[in-house]
């Protein structure tokens, strides 16, 4: 795989539910994919997160979490026993994802909140006034022919091309460019991850928020 500090893209295989050597290495520039089983995920909406948020999830302990839940290990006695953690912790993890977004319960367990998960940041612009930023960088996907790619950081990718999982990227990452209707122009599979992150974020957000409504929870 890669080296160190470049973008690295992880193959998890299926029956390797507590390996956790890969996801031990993460650094700041990461694309992580798992593979992934149909009814995990609510589908339909685009879920907004603030980078905080965002970065929750990338802790390895509740990568770990998410990792099995997209396998289709949702409910949180068959986690812990696939995971040896303790009750607590476990369910501490949960707690943090699913308050900061990225899961909720569903009829058969914990799902993916989203098959989308944009970034922002929030930044002053003066009295009475706020912006969104959003981090074309950042992101997430959920898909059942892709699976669930984490998107962390944009960095050059020159060991791409080296990796014994080229082809098999490639062609995931087309799937994924077909299902937003983007025409891919990037030269890594790496590098084609970011770009259909950029173009949902820069080319649809604008279109969804001035369709619909936004709630907001006041604590």
């Amino acid at each position: 795989m890669f080296k160190r500090g470049v973008i690295k893209l992880l193959k998890v295989a299926a029956a390797s539910f507590t390996d956790m050597s890969l996801l031990n290495e993460l650094d700041e520039d990461v694309v992580i994919r798992f593979p992934i089983r149909p009814h995990t995920f609510k589908r339909g909406k685009v879920r907004l997160m603030s980078a905080d948020a965002f970065e929750k999830a990338l802790d390895p302990g509740r990568l770990s979490i998410l990792k099995l839940i997209a396998f289709g290990v949702s409910r949180p006695p068959v986690i812990r026993q696939k995971l040896k953690l303790p009750k607590s912790t476990l369910y501490k993890h949960i707690s943090v994802l699913a308050k900061y977004g990225w899961i909720e319960r569903g009829e058969f367990g914990l799902v993916f909140s989203a098959p989308v998960y944009l970034v922002y940041e929030v930044e002053d612009g003066g009295p009475g006034s706020l912006s969104i930023r959003l981090v074309n960088g950042k992101g997430a996907f959920v898909d059942e022919k892709t699976g669930f790619i984490i998107i962390n950081g944009v960095r050059p990718i020159p060991n791409c091309i080296k990796c014994p999982m080229l082809r098999q990227c490639t062609q995931h990452v087309k799937l994924l460019a077909n299902t937003f209707n983007v025409t891919l122009r990037s030269g890594t599979p790496a590098e084609a991850y970011i770009e259909v992150l950029t173009w949902v974020t820069s080319k649809n957000l604008a279109k969804i928020l001035n369709s619909i409504y936004l709630d907001l929870s006041l604590r």
